[in-house]
């Protein structure tokens, strides 16, 4: 394009800088199910019936994810997912359903 095109394009202003990779990996906390399994960017990571119920905090790397239960490092697995993490925070479980007789 000329500049006396690049002029005439409407609201057209300089882009800005280029998004920059974060420092730190991603901190994500997870609730894990009934049976001791989690899932982080469509990937489910089991972390054992042990911990069922407990919310724990997940390091989403790039190769890799982090699980801790405070400071405690519980596992590190390798990432075989390349989608994005959608949920930062851990959602309520669900109350009792009524049961319908």
């Amino acid at each position: 394009m000329t500049a006396a095109e690049i002029l005439k394009i409407r609201d057209a202003r300089p882009a800005g800088p280029p998004p920059r990779p974060a420092s730190q990996p991603l901190r994500v906390e997870r609730r894990v199910s009934c049976r001791g399994a989690l899932v982080i960017a469509g990937q489910r990571i089991h972390v054992g019936i042990a911990h069922a119920g407990a919310t724990l905090t997940v390091e989403a790397a790039d190769t890799t994810f982090r699980i801790h239960d405070g400071d405690q490092l519980l596992t590190e697995v390798p990432r075989t997912t390349v989608k994005d993490v959608a949920r930062f925070k851990v959602r309520k479980p669900e109350p009792p359903r009524a049961e319908q007789g």
